[in-house]
């Protein structure tokens, strides 16, 4: 009778992971894309701040995708031990799309700070060619943590023990876990956390002292900068705990969690919350992107015919000149 109860139980679980992992992966996926969608189609914001943000939207949605195409179905049916090597596989794209995510917030924070620090080189240094070969870059340095893992003894998978993404147990794989994961991925983010502080300060700063000098119209212009720098700030700060925080959940809270759904919790879905979370902020902390999220009815047709900006581009909202 406890056997049944106990199997009952687990079914119960697994119903629960399944919904939480599938609904919020789905969701995720939807906001990532349409925020890519926004960023691409909008020619106000092809510039160099728009297509990192593209990039960004579109490796968050590729991460979304394959916990909703893999990691949802296989909760509750049995991988088959003839597609273990497409389950690594697999894991090995998660985590290309993963760190892919993660260095390009890292190339956004340095964009800002070029932007502000040394606004007069801004326009050459980030150009459409050099935005292009950071991507490339960025892509190229993802691609060759991907490679790694075709090195015997490096895996990452979906362990339908624990319901939950696991590196493997072989030296390579705790290596790749503890100082490429985790310790050199959380130095990125403590790294750009460091530079959009730097830059909010300088921003602030250069904001105060025009607002002193100058006219109530430029007064009332200046509030407005100094705001919508306040959303770029924190989106960036935001970003970077966030990730930070998935990080330390699945090397280190997970591994004190005895319980198989606290596995999946911290490791599965947190990772999915993550990447959704993400996906909101870059949507609500960007006025393009509610401006048209509020006309949704129209999204299509915006989607079909690309709304075009006045007269010209308009460039990021950090790109003028500071004193």
């Amino acid at each position: 009778m406890e056997l049944v109860e106990d199997f009952a139980e687990r079914g119960v679980v697994i119903v629960l992971e399944t919904l939480l992992i599938g609904l919020t992966s789905a969701f995720g996926f939807l906001c990532n894309f349409v925020a890519f969608l926004i960023f691409i189609r909008h020619r106000a914001l092809r510039n160099s701040f728009g297509y990192l943000s593209a990039y960004r939207a579109l490796t968050n949605a590729g991460v979304l995708l394959i916990l909703l195409l893999w990691a949802t179905p296989w909760t509750i049916v049995k991988i088959p031990t003839s597609a273990q090597w497409l389950n690594e596989l697999v894991g090995q794209m998660a985590l290309l799309f993963m760190e892919s995510c993660f260095l390009c917030s890292f190339v956004v924070s340095i964009n800002r700070f070029v932007a502000v620090i040394y606004p007069t080189y801004y326009r050459k240094a980030f150009n459409e060619r050099t935005t292009a070969a950071m991507l490339l870059l960025t892509t190229t340095l993802s691609l060759l943590h991907f490679g790694i893992y075709f090195v015997d003894g490096c895996s990452f998978y979906y362990d339908q023990k624990s319901d939950a993404w696991t590196f493997g147990t072989d030296l390579c794989s705790q290596n790749m876990a503890l100082y490429i994961d985790m310790c050199f991925n959380i130095a990125l983010f403590a790294t750009s956390c460091v530079i959009d502080v730097v830059v909010f300060k300088r921003l602030r700063a250069s904001t105060k002292r025009m607002m002193t000098t100058s006219s109530i119209h430029m007064d009332r212009t200046n509030r407005l900068r100094l705001r919508r720098e306040a959303l770029l700030f924190a989106q960036a700060i935001l970003n970077s705990f966030l990730y930070s925080f998935m990080l330390l959940c699945f090397h280190l809270i997970a591994y004190f969690t005895t319980s198989l759904f606290g596995h999946f919790f911290f490791r599965t879905f947190v990772w999915s919350v993550a990447h959704t979370v993400d996906g909101l902020i870059l949507i609500y902390l960007n006025p393009e992107i509610k401006r048209h999220l509020v006309g949704i009815r129209h999204f299509f047709q915006f989607i079909k015919d690309p709304v075009s900006s006045n007269a010209e581009r308009v460039g990021p909202v950090y790109s003028t000149t500071v004193k």
